[in-house]
This record gives C-alpha cells, sequence and structure tokens, in this order.
C-alpha cells in the first residue's frame, strides 16, 4: 500500500478504534446479542416443550381400557364421558379447558375383537379425535394420541412390520456431518450475508457521505495525496472495519445454533458445530474477506454519489434486496454448480461456495475463481470511485 493510502487507512482506523461507542456497537454488540437473543429463544422454546408434555387431560367415550393404561402412562389424564355429553367436552377443547375428546363406537372392542386381517371388512369404525390446533397442549396431545391409536391397530392385523429392529441398528445412514451441512448449508449463507451487509452499510455512508455531508471531505481532497490513494485507504479501513463487525455477528450465530436447534427439534446434539476443520473456515474467510471488499467498494460508490448519510441510506436499499434475493434463492438449491460462469456472478458466487464449505463439497477451482472475480469487480469500482472523486461536482455539487 503506498504511502498516503496507507495514511488514509491509518486515519480511518484511528477513527473506528478510538471511537469506543462505535466498536461497541459495530463489532462487540452484534455478535453478543445475537448469540444471547438465539440461545435464549432455543432455552425457551426447550423449556415450553418440556412444559407443554407435562400433563394433558382428554375426555373419552367408550375408551378401551387397555388404550386408556397406554395413554395413562404418556402422562395423559382420561375421563370418561357418555355419548350425550360429546358435543359439552368438544366445547371445552374449544376453550382450551381440555386437550382431547375421543369417540369410539358403542361396539368398539367387539368389532376389534372379531377382526380378521386376512379378510378385512371395508366397514370398519371410525374412532374421533377432536383437538385444538391453536392450543400447545393439545396440538402437542394430539399426534401422541394418533401415535398410540396407530400402534394399537397394528397390533390388531400386524401383517408385516417396518424398521422393527432397533438393537444395534440405525436405519438413517446419514452421518452427523451429513445432518449439520445439510443444515448449516440452507441457513447459514443467507445469514453472514446479511450481516455482512449490515455491517458494510453501517459504516461506508458514514465514511464518505458523512463526510461530504459535515464538510471534512473537502480538507482531505486538497491534501497532496493523490484521490486514487485516499480511496485505496478508505476501502481497505472500511473493508477491516466491516469484517470485523461481519465476523463478530458471524461467531454469535454460528455459536447459538447448536442451542437454537435443540429448542427447535428438542434433541440435544443433533447439530455438531465441530465438524468443521480448519479447511472448512480457512476457505470461508477467504470468501468473506472478498466479500467483504466488493460490498465496502459498491457501497462507497453509491455513498459518494449520495449529498448526506441519509440519502445513501436510501440510495443503498436496492443493494440490500439484491443481497437478500441471491441468498434466498439458492437457500433450497442442492445440488453444486460446476459450469465455470456460476461462480463469475458477484454475490451469487460467494453464497453458491459458501453451501458448498457448510456441505463438505469444496473445490478449490470454484473458491479460487470466486474470490478473483471479486477481487476484480472491486478493482472496477475503485477505478469508478477515482473518477467520481476527481469529479468537482460529484464531490461538492
Amino acid at each position: 500500500m503506498k504511502n498516503g493510502a496507507l495514511i488514509v487507512f491509518k486515519k480511518e482506523l484511528a477513527r473506528f478504534f478510538g471511537d469506543r461507542r462505535l466498536l461497541i456497537t459495530s463489532v462487540i454488540m452484534p455478535g453478543l446479542l445475537i448469540y444471547l437473543i438465539y440461545s435464549f429463544i432455543g432455552s425457551s422454546m426447550n423449556t415450553l416443550v418440556e412444559d407443554s408434555t407435562a400433563s394433558y387431560k382428554a375426555a373419552a367415550v367408550n375408551m378401551p381400557a387397555v388404550i386408556a393404561a397406554q395413554l395413562e402412562q404418556m402422562n395423559f389424564e382420561i375421563e370418561t364421558i357418555t355419548p350425550d355429553q360429546t358435543e359439552q367436552y368438544k366445547e371445552k377443547v374449544r376453550s382450551k379447558d381440555i386437550s382431547l375428546c375421543v369417540v369410539f363406537p358403542d361396539d368398539f372392542e367387539s368389532v376389534m375383537a372379531n377382526y380378521n386381517s386376512k379378510t378385512p371388512s371395508s366397514d370398519v369404525p371410525n374412532v374421533s379425535v377432536f383437538y385444538n390446533s391453536s392450543d400447545i397442549n393439545s396440538s402437542n396431545a394430539y399426534p401422541l394420541m394418533i401415535t398410540t391409536l396407530d400402534s394399537v391397530e397394528k397390533e390388531l392385523s400386524n401383517v408385516f412390520d417396518v424398521n422393527a429392529l432397533t438393537d444395534d441398528i440405525s436405519y438413517d445412514v446419514a452421518t452427523e456431518e451429513d445432518t449439520t451441512g445439510t443444515l448449516m448449508a440452507m441457513i447459514l449463507p443467507v445469514v453472514i450475508m446479511t450481516l455482512l451487509y449490515s455491517s458494510c452499510v453501517a459504516l461506508a455512508p458514514e465514511s464518505i457521505a458523512g463526510e461530504k455531508e459535515r464538510g471534512t471531505i473537502a480538507s482531505l481532497l486538497i491534501t497532496p495525496v493523490p484521490r486514487s490513494q485516499i480511496i485505496l485507504g478508505k476501502v481497505c479501513a472500511l473493508s477491516v472495519m466491516s469484517l470485523l463487525g461481519g465476523m463478530s455477528s458471524f461467531l454469535g450465530t454460528f455459536l447459538s445454533i447448536p442451542k437454537l436447534m435443540q429448542g427447535m427439534d428438542g434433541e440435544s446434539g443433533s447439530i455438531k458445530t465441530d465438524v468443521y476443520g480448519a479447511k472448512e473456515y480457512i476457505c470461508l474467510i477467504v470468501l468473506i474477506l472478498s466479500t467483504v471488499l466488493l460490498l465496502i467498494t459498491v457501497i462507497s460508490i453509491i455513498s459518494t454519489l449520495a449529498k448526506s448519510v441519509k440519502e445513501a441510506g436510501t440510495m443503498v436499499m436496492p443493494l440490500m434486496m439484491v443481497v437478500m434475493l441471491v441468498s434466498f434463492l439458492t437457500m433450497y438449491q442442492t445440488e453444486v454448480k460446476t459450469e465455470f460462469f456460476w461462480y463469475c456472478i458477484p454475490l451469487y458466487n460467494t453464497v453458491e461456495c459458501m453451501k458448498n464449505v457448510f456441505s463438505f463439497s469444496i473445490v478449490s477451482q470454484n473458491i479460487a475463481v470466486t474470490c478473483a472475480a471479486n477481487i476484480l469487480y472491486s478493482g472496477a469500482g475503485i477505478f469508478v470511485l477515482t473518477k467520481l472523486f476527481n469529479n468537482e461536482r460529484v464531490m461538492f455539487g
């Protein structure tokens, strides 16, 4: 880096690190808040699931004793009612006083006792299970009731079993790496791109449009330092600052995901973040570096065209939409792109490579092309910035 650019680079970093409030709000707080919020959500959801499965109240008409005994082992409190009381207890389900109302036919036990699986009848008894989908307890109780009734039905007409042998046999052949990779590849590229954009847009407009608005850009431009070096120093400094903010947010998200997923699926240890090694992290850091450089360059161009920080914030909104659209478009694409040109498309190439990294499908050539393309586009952007800085109407308009 040339001497003039280095001076501007140090000036921008000194401004950033010298302002404790800016440092805390841009680097420390985002990652810390994301970690705390996601962890709290995961813990709350996990507690909610545990609390909601404590006990269920159900009313039943003509329920066989064998089924009632199974349900009582699953924390069901069964209240026996008559057929005439069905509507009354359906209303209790609607008002969330009880979880379920189950109605068995009068001759249910006799029909089941005489059932012949080899000559099944089309006239089979129907069991009605009334529940309330707007009630958490009822929504949790309903699948448990259905599962219990299904198991009873299988016992009565057990022609064959599916995956019944459970001793030392796992029917799901996916490894922890496969499970974690699939989930991470779907979620994290979107999250990372959003966080990187947020970090860049929080700093770049203030550094350029803010100085134009305050009038301090004029004193910088009249120095003997070439404007191309001023731009290079600003872009590099902003990239470093944005990278710190983006990495803080990423770490907060990455570390809180296992706890968030545990709260969502209620299973401990289903998501392992320690399956990634040094290779994946190095590839990810290289991708983030080149992407931050590109985002900072584009936002700096927009900020240079703006007359104030507020105007710059409005003008960068379309870029936010592009970042979000590209990220979400690739969320549910599972195939790995092999064609060269996909990795020359800015932003899309980064998202695609991140998906490959998180799903353990790293192709070094694709990452190299992506980084080279991002740097090339950033160089072209710096050239455009130089032209804008040399335009007095744009700078002092």
